[in-house]
Order: C-alpha cells, then structure tokens, then sequence
C-alpha cells in the first residue's frame, strides 16, 4: 500500500473511532459524571493531606 493509501485508511480509522467515542459518551453520561466527581473528590483529599502533612 502507498503513502496515500495509509493516509486515506487512517483518516477513515479516526472518523470511526471518534464516531464510537462521541456514541459511548453520551450512552455513558451519568456514569463519566459520578467518575469524575469521585475522581476530583479523592484528587483533593490527596492534595488537602499532602498539605496538611507537609507543615512538621
């Protein structure tokens, strides 16, 4: 296969992985949200003990 033939199967490859992942993400919306809120949750309790067992 030449340059161009790569170039036109990964351009069709993208458009189709972005397709699923656009697809998922909205079948998957409330889950993604308690993730993330579960995820900064435990982010800023690593952050507020590292600043409070910084001060010895």
């Amino acid at each position: 296969m030449r340059t161009r033939g790569y170039t036109v199967l990964g351009w069709v490859v993208w458009q189709l992985g972005r397709w699923v992942v656009k697809r998922k993400l909205t079948q998957n919306r409330a889950k993604l949200g308690a993730a993330a809120t579960v995820a900064l949750v435990l982010v800023g309790g690593l952050a507020a003990a590292r600043a409070a067992g910084g001060d010895d």
